[in-house]
């Protein structure tokens, strides 16, 4: 991963919010979680970690988005089982729907970043710089430490 990747996303429909691009987000921190609806490491962890996020954290400092990345069973989980996944799990941030790649397996986001699979935590910093990326459950601490580092940034900076 190069040090800083610039945030790019394509998507095809938005939940919860009108689309979003990496413009509206510029001057805060963006935390993206890459997920599936079939996955229960999304279910089970990421999706409720963040929903804590954005619960707790001010928005106008924090931004947490979903990007719904299928890459298997597409027949059952459209838009339509989307949307009522979204409602039944109590979802309410900004959900983007990543663009099938007609040629291949990944969506076209999810293979633009190189990410292996759902799910993954992505961290943006206020310039709109891919920070970090993981695969699988990250710690609610190490999170912590990496928004609070993203969030001082701006901080140290205008000091």
């Amino acid at each position: 991963m190069a040090a800083y990747e610039p945030l790019e996303f394509d998507v095809t429909q938005w939940f919860n919010s009108e689309p979003l691009s990496p413009e509206d987000l510029r001057g805060r921190v963006v935390l993206i979680e890459f997920f599936q609806m079939l996955c229960p490491g999304c279910v089970n962890h990421s999706l409720p970690q963040a929903k804590r996020v954005h619960r707790l954290v001010k928005g106008d400092q924090v931004v947490v988005l979903g990007i719904h990345s299928v890459f298997e069973h597409h027949a059952v989980t459209g838009p339509d089982a989307l949307e009522v996944f979204l409602h039944e799990f109590g979802i309410t941030f900004p959900v983007a729907v990543d663009r099938p790649d007609e040629t291949g397996v990944l969506p076209v986001t999810m293979k633009r970043w190189q990410l292996e699979g759902t799910p993954t935590t992505m961290l943006v910093d206020r310039q709109g710089r891919v920070r970090q990326k993981w695969l699988g459950q990250i710690d609610d601490l190490v999170l912590g430490v990496w928004l609070g580092t993203l969030l001082a940034e701006e901080s140290a900076a205008a000091d």
